[in-house]
Order: C-alpha cells, then sequence, then structure tokens
C-alpha cells in the first residue's frame, strides 16, 4: 500500500488587530514512506548528540534566542541550525509552502478563503502525485482549529486520516515543516524588499541564507 505522510505547520494567526501577525504561513513537508529516511535522521540525532542537545528543534525560538535556546551562545545556535538545514536537504522529501500577506485582506473569512484557494491550487496541480496514494497521513496538531477545518475541507477528496497526538522531538521531518515556516517568511520578506527583524539579521548574518533558501527551494513539489 502506497503511503504519503504529510507534516504540517503553520505560522501567524488569523487576526487582524494591532497585535496580529502581518503573515499566515503553512508549510508542508512530503515523505513518501517507501523511500527509507532513517539513515538520514539516525545522523542527525548522532550530530545534535555531539552538540549536546537532543531536543525538538524549534527554529522561531532557536533564532530568537528565547525558551531553552536562551543560555545557547549564536555559535551553538547556528550549528543545530545548520544540522536540521542540511538534513533537509539530503532527505528523499517534497516541501511547499504558502505565504498569504495579511495587509491585502480585510477580515477572517477573506483570510480563511484564500487559504483555501492557495490549498485547492497545490492539490490540484499536483492531484496526480497525490493521487498515486493509497493512504494520506497527516501530521499536524499545533491547535489552530481554523486551520484544522479547512485541511479536512480541501483533503476530503482523498483518503486521508489527521494525527493530532505526537512526538514532536521524534517526528524530525515535523520539525523541518516548522523550519520551512520561518524560512518561507525570510524569502517573503527578501522578495518585498521588506527589511529582516534584528533577531533575523544577526542571526543569519553569515549564512547566506537567500541562497540556502533557493537550495531548499529545489526540493519544492512539481
Amino acid at each position: 500500500m502506497a503511503k504519503l505522510k504529510i507534516y504540517i505547520d503553520e505560522s501567524g494567526d488569523f487576526g487582524f488587530t494591532e497585535k496580529s501577525s502581518e503573515l499566515y504561513v503553512v508549510s508542508f513537508v512530503f515523505h513518501d514512506t517507501s523511500k527509507s529516511i532513517k539513515p538520514k535522521i539516525d545522523f542527525l540525532n548522532e550530530k545534535l548528540k555531539s552538540l549536546n542537545y537532543n531536543g525538538m528543534i524549534h527554529t522561531a525560538d532557536l533564532i530568537a534566542n528565547r525558551n531553552e535556546y536562551a543560555k545557547m551562545k549564536l555559535e551553538d545556535r547556528k550549528k543545530i541550525f545548520s544540522s536540521l538545514f542540511y538534513f533537509a536537504l539530503k532527505c528523499d522529501i517534497k516541501i511547499k509552502s504558502i505565504v498569504v500577506d495579511k495587509k491585502y485582506k480585510n477580515n477572517k473569512i477573506q483570510l480563511r478563503q484564500d487559504i483555501i484557494n492557495k490549498l485547492k491550487t497545490m492539490l490540484e496541480k499536483y492531484n496526480e502525485y497525490f493521487s498515486k496514494f493509497d493512504n494520506i497521513i497527516i501530521y499536524y496538531d499545533n491547535g489552530q482549529e481554523k486551520l484544522m477545518n479547512i485541511l479536512k475541507e480541501v483533503f476530503e477528496n482523498y483518503n486521508f486520516e489527521i494525527i493530532e497526538e505526537f512526538n514532536h522531538k521524534e517526528e524530525r521531518l515535523f520539525q523541518i515543516a516548522d523550519m520551512l515556516c520561518v524560512l518561507s517568511k525570510v524569502d517573503f520578506k527578501s522578495n518585498k524588499n521588506v527589511i529582516l527583524n534584528n533577531q533575523e539579521k544577526y542571526f543569519f548574518s553569515t549564512f547566506e541564507i537567500e541562497k540556502k533558501i533557493k537550495d531548499l527551494y529545489k526540493k519544492n513539489l512539481s
């Protein structure tokens, strides 16, 4: 039985107040389970072990130097990021992300419809890819009920199930989806000539981040 695992993460909110997010991002990591990535995962875990880190990699916190990374040196945080990034490059996976600029939306209804339209367009464009799988397993548990309902709606024509509870630390592909949300925002800002925030500029100052994002986008679903 052909099985596809899809790891989904989001960044942003459906609000339109002064404190609401400017962008809404949904990122996808697709893994055809017939293609083993266990050796790559084992290698990543060993690499992280050598860096004295074995937790879930949360890219936004890593860049912002907060929560569990608050006492880490910049050099160590960059090494953790690089480990996850090159793991993503080497894995036999596909990726995709959508970015909605909320300044062109007036309310939650318009935002919701735009997300639905973008996701349905993606599924229609790559229907041949999705249709070859007998079962699609979606990993999403961030608790945004609005996005959960959207996912159920757009995937209704496929044989799918949604797993809402899983170990984020063990599911390294989910951590790629988390990273992709951050990099998609950085890429969007770069393309729109929007200045990165101080934390992003400080973290990515020596990373040649635009080139790295282009390298990662070579794994885009096509």
